[in-house]
Formats: C-alpha cells, sequence, structure tokens
C-alpha cells in the first residue's frame, strides 16, 4: 500500500522538527556546560584572590597554642616554631590551604616536648576577626624527675622518654622535680626511651610518691644500691628529704618483689601516709629513717640516733 502525497509531506515535516528538536537540545546542553565552566572558573579565581587576600594569608606565628603547661619556660616556647622544627614548612601559606593542618600537626609532632597534636582549629577572619586564625591544642609530656649526670641533670617523662636540654640545676623555670641519683649508665638523645631498668624502677617511684613531693619535702631517689650492687642487706631504693631523713622504700617493682611479698607502690605511699599523719607530720629532719618494707621508723636525737621504733599501719 502506497503513502499518499499527503502523508509522504507529514513525514518529511516530522523528521525536519524531530531533527530541530535535536539541535536545540544540544545547544542548550552546550550552553548550560559553557555556563557552568565560566561559573566553575570564576569560583576558582575567586577562590584563589580569597586565598592570597591579607586576612588568609598566614605564617608560622600566626599558630596560637590554646594552653600551656605550669612548667613552660620562654626557651621552650621558641622550641615551638614549625619553621624550626620542620625546614620544609613552607614560611608563607593560606588558611585555605587543604593540606595545612596536617602539615601543623606533622612539624609539631617532631618535637620531643610533645607527646600529641589533640586539635587544630580554624577561625575564618571574616567571620571571627578577634579570635587567632590557627588553635592549636598539644598535649605535652609530663616531666616527672632530673637524672643526675655528671655533665648536669637530664630531664625525663613518665614514660621514661628523655626531654631536651642538659640543666645545670634541677630546676625547670620556677618548677621543681625529684632528682635521682646513683644512674650509671648513659642518657639516650631527647625524645629517646631510656631503657636502663634503674631508670624505669626510679621514675615509678617517682611518679608513686609525685603528689607528695612538696608535702613532705622529697628531694632525692638514691639507686645507687639497685640490685644490692652495693649492699645485699640494705634497701634497693631510697628517698632522701630535704632535712635528711631517709626512706627505705625496698626493692623495685618486680615479679620477685611479689614472690617476697614486697608492698606494691600504692601499699608503700599508704605506709609512708600513715607515718605522717601518725607523727603529726613531725618527720622531716627529726626521724633518721622510715624503713617502709618493715614497718618501722628510727628517731634522731641531738647526739645519736635512738633505737628504731615499729609502726605498723
Amino acid at each position: 500500500m502506497t503513502k499518499t502525497a499527503k502523508e509522504t509531506g507529514e513525514a518529511k515535516k516530522a523528521g525536519k522538527f524531530s531533527v530541530w528538536r535535536l539541535l536545540k537540545g544540544a545547544l542548550v546542553a552546550l550552553g548550560t556546560a559553557a555556563v557552568g565552566c565560566g561559573l566553575l572558573y570564576s569560583l576558582d579565581v575567586f577562590r584563589d584572590d580569597i586565598r592570597v587576600a591579607p586576612g588568609y594569608v598566614m605564617t608560622s606565628e600566626s599558630l596560637r597554642l590554646v594552653k600551656y603547661p605550669r612548667w613552660m619556660t620562654p626557651a621552650i616556647l621558641a622550641e615551638l616554631d614549625v619553621s624550626l622544627l620542620d625546614p620544609a614548612f613552607p614560611q608563607r601559606f593560606s588558611l585555605l590551604d587543604a593540606d595545612v593542618c596536617p602539615q601543623i600537626a606533622a612539624a609539631y609532632e617532631k618535637c620531643p616536648w610533645i607527646e600529641k597534636v589533640e586539635r587544630i582549629v580554624k577561625h575564618d577572619p571574616r567571620v571571627d576577626p578577634d579570635r587567632p586564625p590557627l588553635e592549636v591544642t598539644l598535649r605535652f609530656r609530663r616531666p616527672l624527675a632530673f637524672i643526675q649526670e655528671r655533665e648536669g641533670f637530664v630531664l625525663m617523662d613518665e614514660h621514661c622518654v628523655r626531654l631536651p636540654g642538659v640543666y645545670s640545676e634541677p630546676r625547670l623555670g620556677a618548677e621543681k622535680f625529684l632528682v635521682v641519683t646513683g644512674i650509671s649508665a648513659a642518657p639516650p638523645e631527647s625524645g629517646q626511651a631510656w631503657t636502663d631498668p634503674a631508670v624505669q624502677a626510679a621514675l615509678k617511684v617517682a611518679d608513686a610518691v609525685e603528689d607528695r613531693r612538696e608535702t613532705y619535702r622529697l628531694v632525692t631517689i638514691d639507686m645507687s644500691n639497685f640490685g644490692q650492687r652495693r649492699d645485699p642487706r640494705d634497701t634497693e631504693i631510697a628517698i632522701w628529704t630535704a632535712s635528711d631523713t631517709r626512706i627505705k622504700w625496698g626493692r623495685a617493682p618486680s615479679a620477685v618483689g611479689v614472690i617476697l611479698q614486697e608492698k606494691t607502690p600504692d601499699e608503700k605511699v599508704a605506709y609512708l601516709d600513715y607515718v605522717y599523719k601518725t607523727l603529726k607530720g613531725q618527720v622531716d629532719g627529726q626521724l633518721s629513717y622510715i624503713d617502709i618494707p618493715n614497718e618501722a621508723i628510727r628517731r634522731r636525737s641531738a647526739t645519736t640516733d635512738v633505737a628504731a621504733t615499729r609502726v605498723r599501719s
């Protein structure tokens, strides 16, 4: 069956309309893409303009630490410059740089004084003009005790990690700490753990009595007989007060100590508290010693020490 002239004309007309619709759709899509690209380009240019705007360009001095520990000194604070910690860190950077926070964290974590970078917060200068653009919260290592060496004193943290510096006196700014004597091993580099058993044992004792250090006027932990290398009948570890009362601590915490029914560090501190309470604090300089393992004390007279007295908790 053949098509009529009318049908043929309508078919041609429909075909032309279809082609026009396709062409129109393509033109619309092309125009939309062009506008989108233009907008993206404009946004990129706008972003780049903001990125280098004066309020967004930072230096290492733009960083603000949220809080400092009590022992912080100006000298240590100067060591916390990220440009010194990481020479590859850019002298100038933008607050809008995507990798700026990871770069700052990586630089700070190279510092032996810092245990962890806990938080870095950006503040948009347009929204918070009175706040620093970058606030950094750091977890600092906790200094615990000085180890006396030939050259001076080196500072250790609670995890047996050596902190920077060699000190002429056992003081960090205005803060005092216990001093450990009788250590023969050489100290490690800053930021490294000191694995010597005597050092580790001494720091466990320092940690156990740290809360009583000022109240009981504790100044020195003597490790010269650690392992009973000098006198097998004497205490392995001794603590000295400011007025030379000797506290016989006993053995270092160990499996052997448990077998020999040695008190735990908490039990030893509890006995020390008991003695100070029983004697109403009249201990420092008035007692020759406190023997914690044997629960005994020896009083000091004007001429000579009197006999040991049992003081049981």
